[in-house]
């Protein structure tokens, strides 16, 4: 019978060794998990942050291009107003010729 309790002894250690290395592994997973968790939410607040910036970068592009836009037809009509004011001083000499 000591042969007998023996094995059935040592069957319960193993069996509560097994336990307690399923328990770890348990707590194991569930610290690895809640790290997963807080990796993921972290990187889900650099995707925001991210998709913001090249939003804002986009947006800035965007205005970047309309002042472009604005600065060559600005230039175009500096350089029509020069030409008018070429056109003006011509005459007028013109006019100061004849008259002097």
């Amino acid at each position: 019978m000591s042969d007998d309790t023996g094995r059935i002894l040592a069957a319960i250690e193993q069996l509560r060794a097994e336990m307690a290395t399923r328990d770890d592994l348990t707590r194991m997973r569930t610290d690895l998990m809640a790290r997963m968790d807080r990796l993921q939410a972290r990187m889900d607040s650099l995707d925001e942050h991210l998709t913001a910036s090249l939003g804002h970068s986009d947006d800035i592009e965007i205005q970047s291009r309309a002042v472009s836009q604005s600065n060559r037809i600005l230039s175009e009509q500096v350089r029509s107003m020069q030409k008018l004011l070429r056109m003006l001083e011509n005459r007028v000499a013109q006019i100061e010729d004849k008259q002097g």
